[in-house]
């Protein structure tokens, strides 16, 4: 394998790093190009600060009153807000929700600039990877079983010229 990544290599691979999911040479290739490529490593930066908001519930100290206001139904329909999965009076209370607090704004921005940078990250390996592997593996294991074969009659031809050689020199020695 190359030891340099591409950074769409590195977009394709960012969730399994940031979990820990990566075997550690393939790790190394990662930590090797974010050395190397500011871009990514502020996209890595970015998702892990949002991911341990969340994770976390941490507290802004600038506004802390703001954030104990921010109610835990908010925090656990904020995804499904953002992906459009609430009924309409649900939407109607989120909406009121953010509109009126400034911290429920910025969960929600959050939630969106991760959203987003997941979608680019899926969609970049997506079109990356719209190669079939059934056919390859397919054209692979017929390639093998034509080679096997073509193999397996070589040796048969040279095993038949072996054994007529060894038969041809019994017959000239002895008549």
């Amino acid at each position: 394998m190359n030891k340099e990544l591409t950074c769409n290599q590195v977009s394709a691979l960012i969730s399994f790093y940031i979990k820990g999911k990566l075997n550690p040479k393939l790790k190394e290739y990662v930590d090797l190009h974010l050395e190397k490529c500011p871009a990514c490593r502020k996209k890595i930066d970015d998702l892990n600060k949002i991911l341990n908001k969340f994770n976390n519930n941490t507290t802004e100290p600038e506004q802390p009153q703001e954030e104990e206001t921010l109610s835990y139904e908010f925090r656990n329909r904020l995804s499904a807000y953002v992906d459009n999965e609430l009924e309409s009076h649900e939407n109607i209370i989120m909406k009121k929700m953010t509109i009126s607090n400034p911290t429920a704004r910025k969960e929600l921005e959050s939630m969106y600039k991760f959203q987003k940078a997941m979608g680019s990250a899926y969609n970049k390996t997506k079109n990356d990877f719209k190669y079939d592997y059934s056919k390859d593996i397919l054209h692979k294991l017929q390639d093998g079983r034509e080679y096997t074969t073509t193999y397996f009659y070589k040796l048969m031809i040279l095993f038949t010229v072996l054994v007529m050689a060894i038969v041809g020199g019994f017959l000239y020695l002895y008549f």
